[in-house]
C-alpha cells in the first residue's frame, strides 16, 4: 500500500505554486456559495457574465442575501435551499447552468477570478483553502488569497484563486479544505472535498 504524503492532506500547508502574481488582471468573476442543508450540501454557482463586473460592494450583497436565505430556511433539504437561493439571487448575478458530476466542481474559462465562500456556522476554510492534485496548476491558477471586501478581509469565510487562460480544454482536481467545528466541545474535523475546475479556451 502507497503512502499517503501527509503535507498534501495538511490543512495548514499552502500550495506555494497558487501565491503566484497572476501578472494579468481577471476579466470575469465566478463566485461559489457553499451551505449545509438538511441532506447534505448545497453549492450555487454563479458570475458576472454577460453583465458590468462585480464590485466589492455587489459582491458584499451577494453574500448577505445567501446568508440571510440559509437562516431563513435552516432546516430546509438541499433541494429547497438550493430553489430558496436562487431566487433571493435572482438579478444580482448570472447563474451557472453548467451541469457536472459533483456541486462543486467549477467550469471557467480564460482570466476568470473564482471566490469561495462557505456559510455554515462554526466551519471555514482552512489557511491551505484549496489544493491540487494529478497535473501541476504552475501556470494555470495564480492569485490565491482571502477575499477582501471594501478594506474588510473575510477569512476564514472566503478567499479567491484566479485562472490562467487554455488553449484546449483541461481537468484540474482539486481539493477544498474546510475546517468544520462540532458541537461536542472543542472538536473540529477537517472536511476534504475533492471536485475538479474544467478550464476551457477563451
Amino acid at each position: 500500500m502507497a503512502v499517503i504524503d501527509k503535507d498534501a492532506f495538511d490543512g495548514s500547508i499552502i500550495q506555494k505554486e497558487l501565491l503566484a502574481d497572476c501578472g494579468q488582471a481577471p476579466t470575469h468573476t465566478q463566485i461559489s456559495l457553499i451551505a449545509r442543508a438538511s441532506d447534505g450540501f448545497t453549492v450555487m454557482n454563479g458570475s458576472d457574465a454577460g453583465r458590468e463586473s462585480f464590485d466589492d460592494t455587489e459582491i458584499a450583497q451577494i453574500f448577505v442575501v445567501f446568508a440571510e436565505a440559509v437562516k431563513a430556511f435552516s432546516d430546509a433539504d438541499a433541494s429547497t435551499l438550493r430553489t430558496a437561493v436562487a431566487a433571493a439571487l435572482a438579478g444580482m448575478w448570472t447563474p451557472c447552468s453548467a451541469v457536472l458530476p459533483c456541486p462543486f466542481d467549477q467550469h471557467v474559462h480564460g482570466l476568470t477570478r473564482m471566490i469561495f465562500n462557505i456559510h455554515v456556522p462554526g466551519w471555514g476554510f482552512e489557511d491551505a483553502r484549496i489544493k491540487f492534485k494529478g497535473v501541476d496548476p504552475t501556470g494555470q491558477f495564480c492569485g490565491l488569497d482571502w477575499l477582501t471586501l471594501n478594506g474588510e478581509n473575510c477569512k476564514p469565510y472566503s478567499f479567491q484563486i484566479q485562472t490562467q487562460p487554455v488553449e484546449a480544454p483541461a481537468d484540474y482536481e482539486f481539493a477544498l479544505f474546510i475546517n468544520a467545528s462540532q458541537d461536542a466541545g472543542n472538536q473540529a474535523t477537517r472536511v476534504i472535498i475533492d471536485p475538479i475546475a474544467r478550464l476551457t479556451p477563451p
